[in-house]
């Protein structure tokens, strides 16, 4: 494996920070020193070996070699009981509540059962950064005390377990971001939407793994490694909520929460063949939540926001719905406040905008086009639209990005001597010249203009409807070829569009590859940079044999904001896909 060493540039405002950083690292560099092995190894030791021995004796178990596909692994391995395995496979996170809610399974059942399996999948999959059994533990004991006492559950989400992302903080538990410099340093205070979720009943059980930076679509780093797909070692788990993709498809979760600046969320749920939602900013609560950028940069520019990834598509609406509720705006000011309105049901079909522009190879093409024709048959409204300076708002969010010239990430890898992992290196982003402030606001100036640009093309819609009025939501595919090996960046404009644009975004699945029903054709595209080359060898001979029993995913993207509306508009197509 080929890797990159980070250059150390010379002293800057970012010293203060880095030298907090230092005792920490020297530790390691100490025990190092004979050796002349670099810092991080050791702390990466030392970090794998805390996750195994949080893993009790009697979940331990063989991960067979010659299993390809391990999503049904935690139910036929003997580590459940038949309970558990009803519990953690029967149910989306909307029926598991209403067994919950009514009695049926106590939260700490529900707790051990989800504990359990989140285990088997990080044996499995290597998808969890921080395991922290023994706190849910005495939360699930503590709802049950007041379910048994006053007959109601403490919120909404009473009961259930829900993994967080690595960048989410949890006070006393690590938020490593990938980083060996993080380790050993566990976080002061909590996120805002953790301390929301938990007060709604959430129970906190584990961290997800993310890549080095968080700024790739694979999840690989030098401290926990990578990150497998469930259904595949031949499809990757992506990225940066790799993690929380991968333990969703493993049902080690029915909901990771994540986070989304170009792609993050809705990625890895296509890759991982879950559901997805990346809100508008200002809906969610982000405040305090975990990033490689020096601190003011994820405030700025093209926002990161939280949201979840799922197993259904009522489970995106639990989720959202139940934070948006609790007026989030109360405890981070970021958060626009804006109530939370169920939409009343639709008398009428969607007025869906339909982008079939895209280059796409099979079977995404053949998937979307009959995808299209089964909604135009269900009476839905198709109003043909373009992907409008679609490669011009991804590449203006790629400028933001490239913002401090990955400084802080080279400040951040020095300090514990790790090298670029593969997938940074080859991500295009890093090393790169950093921008002043007047081409900062230049970035800005031509956003909003963007921005403005497509408010307008929206409500010009409404001059193609029957009823004269705009669409209410956007189908488009979610990446235009299957889920890879390896994901380079290198086409995301149909993801990176729509966090420039700052509009709500889901992934949803709608078909699921079944060759024995099906023939399907498996086309990707022609390898054209070194990274893209390296990536043909990773494919296997029977390249269709991986994807068998895949669920393929599309995009569907709402108007700012409007997360209520493009969720009734998910389910409604949802429910469409499986008929």
């Amino acid at each position: 494996m080929h890797t990159h060493p980070c250059s150390v540039p010379g002293p800057t405002p970012l010293e203060p920070f880095t030298s907090q950083l230092t005792a920490q690292v020297l530790l390691y560099s100490t025990r190092t020193t004979m050796t002349s092995e670099p810092a991080y190894i050791a702390i990466s030791a030392a970090k794998k070996k805390a996750l195994v021995d949080a893993i009790p004796s009697d979940w331990r178990v063989e991960i067979p070699a010659n299993v390809d596909n391990l999503t049904k692994f935690a139910e036929t391995c003997g580590v459940l009981t038949d309970k558990e395995v009803e519990i953690t496979s029967n149910y989306d996170a909307v029926g598991l509540l209403e067994q919950v809610h009514k009695g049926v399974y106590s939260s700490l059942e529900v707790t051990i059962a989800f504990c359990k399996r989140a285990a088997l999948a990080h044996q499995a999959i290597n998808c969890c950064s921080e395991l922290f059994f023994e706190r849910a533990y005495e939360v699930a004991k503590k709802q049950d005390e007041y379910f048994v006492k006053t007959g109601k559950p403490v919120g909404p989400l009473h009961g259930l377990p829900i993994s967080i992302k690595d960048s989410y903080n949890l006070k006393g538990i690590d938020s490593t971001i990938g980083m060996p410099a993080y380790a050993n340093k566990p976080e002061p205070a909590s996120s805002a939407i953790v301390d929301v979720m938990e007060s709604l009943g959430a129970i906190m059980y584990v961290k997800t793994n993310v890549p080095q930076s968080m700024m790739v679509l694979d999840t690989e780093n030098n401290l926990i490694g990578p990150t497998r797909n469930a259904y595949s070692k031949y499809i990757t788990a992506a990225g940066s909520s790799g993690g929380a993709g991968a333990i969703v498809a493993f049902r080690g979760s029915l909901i990771g929460m994540a986070t989304d600046i170009g792609g993050s969320i809705r990625v890895p749920a296509y890759c991982n063949g879950s559901f997805g939602i990346k809100p508008s900013s200002g809906r969610l609560p982000y405040h305090n939540i975990k990033g490689y950028w020096p601190d003011g940069e994820d405030v700025t520019g093209v926002l990161c926001v939280d949201g979840p990834v799922t197993t259904s598509a009522r489970d995106l609406e639990l989720i959202v719905r139940s934070i948006a509720k609790a007026e989030p705006w109360l405890v981070d000011p970021s958060c626009a406040r804006l109530p939370w309105v169920d939409p009343e049901p639709l008398d009428r079909g969607l007025r869906i905008g339909v982008i079939r522009g895209v280059k796409t190879y099979e079977p995404i093409t053949s998937i979307y086009s009959s995808f299209i024709d089964k909604v135009s048959a269900a009476g839905h409204e198709l109003i043909d639209m373009e992907l409008l300076h679609g490669d011009e708002l991804a590449d203006l969010a790629t400028a933001f990005f490239k913002a401090d010239g990955g400084e802080f990430l080279q400040k951040i890898c020095a300090m514990s001597g790790e090298p670029l992992t593969d997938a940074v290196a080859d991500g295009g982003l890093y090393p790169c010249e950093p921008i002043d402030l007047i081409q900062f606001w230049a970035l800005s100036h031509k956003r909003s203009n963007m921005q403005h640009e497509w408010l307008q093309y929206w409500l010009d819609t409404a001059t193609k409807t029957k009823d004269g009025k705009p669409v209410d939501v956007i189908l488009l595919p979610a990446q235009p070829q299957l889920p890879r090996p390896k994901e380079p960046l290198t086409s995301n404009t149909v993801i990176l569009a729509w966090n420039t644009l700052d509009y709500p975004a889901a992934i949803f699945s709608v078909e699921t590859i079944d060759s024995n029903k099906k023939d399907y054709k498996f086309e990707f595209p022609s390898p054209v940079t070194p990274a893209e080359h390296r990536l043909e060898a990773l494919f296997p001979e029977d390249r269709a044999k991986a994807y068998q029993g895949f669920p393929v995913g599309l995009q569907l993207v709402g108007r700012k904001q409007d997360e209520a509306g493009l969720l009734q508009a998910v389910k409604i197509l949802e429910a469409l896909a499986e008929k």
